[in-house]
This record gives C-alpha cells, structure tokens and sequence, in this order.
C-alpha cells in the first residue's frame, strides 16, 4: 500500500503487539468539543455559507495550485459546487499495526519515494494529505476514528477526540486544522475491532439532519472509507457472513436514502479482503469506487488496457477524494473507446484549446503539445515521464498494430 505525506512512525515492537501508541511530539489536543451543530454547509449554526459566494474560478486557480492539469481543474471546479461535504473513516482496527503500508514522499523535480511504514501510517498520511486538498479547494471535510478512545457504543461524538471537522473560514487557519488533526490522529493507534457498519449509521442519521437542505441545493456527500480489514460487530474480532450483509445493506441504505456517493480505498493487500469489497461493488451497484493503493491501481488501469497514460500520485488523490466524473472511475474497469481517450486527454493536459476528434490528427496534435510540456510522475514505472506514451495511445486508437505495456 502506497501513499503520500510522512507521519509519525509507529514503534515496531507496539505494532506488532497490535498495541495503541502516542507520537512523543504530538500537540495537545485541548479541551474536547461535544458536537453541537449540524455539519452540512449552508445549515444554520455553520459556516458553510462563505462557499455560496467562492466563484468557480478560484476553485479552479486553488487547484492548478496544487498541479492539477487545467482541464481536469475546470471540471472539478465545477464539480465542487454540488459537493457539501467529506467524510473520511479512518480504520485504525488492531490490524492497521501490520508494517506493510507504504507512504510516498514527494523529492525534488516532482519525483516520489516510497518508504516502508504500518497501515495505520498509511492511513495517517492520507487524513492529512486529504485535509490540506480539501481546505485548498474550499470543500468542508471531516475526519473520523473508526474506534475511540473513551468512547462507549452508542454515546455522542466528541470533537477532537472522536473525530476533527476542517472548513475554511471557520475561524482557524489552515496549519492550524492540519496540526488538530494531526494531532487527534497522533494520539491514536491501531486498537480494537472493525465495527464499519456500526460508524455507518451514526454517519446516516448526522447526514439526515440536513437532508432536506442538501437536496434543495443539490449537494452530494463523499464518503471515503479507509480500512484493511472486513466488518465486525464492535465486540468481536471475527468477521461473520452477518456481519457482511449488515454492512452491505448499512451502505444500501445511505446510498438510497441520501444524496451520498462512497469510495472505498483498501489498505490491505489481503486477497480475501480484496475480494470481498470488490464482489460488494459488483454485485450491489451503488455510487461506489473500491481503490487500491498507488502502484495497485497503476497496475489495474494498465491490465484494463489503459496504460497509455501516465497514473500520477495527484489523479489518484482526486480518486480517492471522490468524484462525479463516471470517466475517471472507469479506468480500471474497462478499456477506453475512442471518444473517451480523446476526452481524458483534454482533461489530462493544460491546453485550452480542444483536441481533434480525428484520430490521425488528434495523435499529431497531442504530439505537437507534449513536446514542450512537463514531465510527470509515473507511478506504474516510478520515473518522470510525457503524460501519454505515444506507441501506446496509437495502439489503443488502432493506428499501429504494437500493443499497450
């Protein structure tokens, strides 16, 4: 498992234990909040209206920012409009102790290394990572433990140490969300079960509160689930086929009943574990997208016949944040035709100016713009490289015979 970021490490020995620990640098948290108000923007008591007036523009300049091409930014600019809120639940199960995670850190001239590090650094590194995208580009996100500390089933959420809501304008600058995050998380460790299903409801019955106003403004929620592990009750460690169904028919039902779309992003590279959340979305057909990590979905969308472009740490950010675009899930699930090659390229690049829908033409034209544009890095071959691979989208437009690698 791959991702960015660097976290505090996690002793070995405690990990192994499956024990919790707590950085020796992390900041206090301060006195802890009862949640008082409801969290979608735009609710009375929050402070979601200052997005009402944040123009799609400067949506779109925080992410060409962070180096999103200008053609997937416009998209997404646009696309941040119907999005009220993220939520991330964050696995930190006993099994997140296991040392083979991976976190990718950016060097110079764009490069990343991986260094070895547990699942739950993993999962830290993603929290954070995720919480300075979405305070970039204005979208309120939340950030929840899958097992509390001090918390009994059933009992209220306590802010800061249950779970951390980051928003721009909410009185805070954005290092200062970051580190109260960090610092909720570093406090925290791998410790007790999987209780999935159960985080679900509670995270149903919040979202009710403001469902009428969500649908009138026509926002969705992205939930993003980050776990290694199958669901269990929250008092037992064995995962049974009731338990499944149970959380197959909790994900149901918040689909159903309310406007939330669900990524799920696996930080395990367990076969059985793998196979059961792929089965879940095929067989449940939801707003779901089950996501590997880097290198795993590097090498999925090159099986897929896909590889012809290059898979960049930066996309599979904007994967694992969720997005309404069906041609981004699409990548690792089928091979693209013609008119969808021609579209992700458009979005891939930073030329405003349209691309040619004939093939032959649209080869030169894609020529003509790379060979004075950066270089990217390519997670599938771990160098710095054009962001398509010239053979290989000939190939897969049918204008030579050689196949793609």
């Amino acid at each position: 498992s791959y991702l960015f970021c660097t976290p505090a490490p996690v002793m070995q020995e405690q990990a192994m234990a499956g024990l919790a620990y707590t950085a020796p640098s992390a900041p206090p948290l301060g006195e802890p909040q009862v949640i008082q108000a409801t969290l979608i923007p735009g609710a009375p008591g929050t402070s979601g209206q200052h997005r009402d007036t944040d123009p799609v523009e400067q949506v779109r300049a925080g992410l060409t920012e962070l180096g999103v091409p200008l053609g997937l930014a416009s998209l997404l600019a646009q696309e941040d409009q119907r999005i009220g809120l993220r939520i991330y639940l964050l696995d930190n199960s006993g099994s997140t102790a296991a040392m083979d995670g991976s976190v990718a850190q950016q060097g110079p001239g764009g490069r990343y290394t991986f260094r070895s590090s547990s699942r739950w650094d993993e999962v830290v590194a993603l929290a954070l990572d995720h919480a300075r995208w979405n305070l970039t580009i204005g979208v309120p996100a939340e950030f929840m433990l899958l097992n509390s500390p001090c918390r009994e089933n059933g009992m209220p959420l306590v802010e800061g140490r249950d779970f951390v809501h980051i928003e721009r304008g909410n009185g805070m600058s954005d290092s200062q969300q970051v580190e109260r995050l960090s610092s909720m998380l570093n406090s925290n460790g791998p410790r007790g079960v999987t209780p999935i299903t159960a985080r679900v409801h509670e995270i149903h019955q919040r979202i009710r509160q403001d469902f009428s106003a969500m649908t009138s403004s026509g926002q969705f929620v992205f939930l993003c689930i980050c776990t290694d592990g199958m669901p269990t009750t929250p008092f037992s460690g064995m995962s049974t086929p009731t338990d499944q169904q149970e959380m197959c028919a909790a994900l149901r039902r918040i689909c159903t009943e309310l406007p939330v779309q669900l990524v799920i992003r696996l930080c395990t590279d367990d076969e059985a574990t793998v196979e059961f959340y792929n089965k879940v979305d095929e067989d449940m057909e939801l707003p779901m997208d089950i996501l590997d990590d880097m290198k795993g979905e590097a090498n999925e969308i090159r099986k897929a016949g896909n590889g012809w472009f290059a898979y960049t740490p930066l996309l599979h950010r904007i994967r694992e944040a969720g997005t309404m675009c069906k041609l981004v899930d699409l990548l690792d699930e089928r091979k693209l035709t013609e008119p969808e090659i021609v579209k992700l390229v458009q979005l891939l690049s930073n030329r405003e100016q349209p691309f040619s829908s004939d093939p032959a033409r649209f080869v030169e034209e894609l020529r003509t713009y790379t060979s004075s544009s950066a270089q990217v890095f390519n997670v599938a071959t771990l160098r710095m490289e054009p962001f398509v691979d010239f053979r290989a989208i000939r190939a897969a437009l049918g204008l030579s015979k050689c196949s793609i690698m």
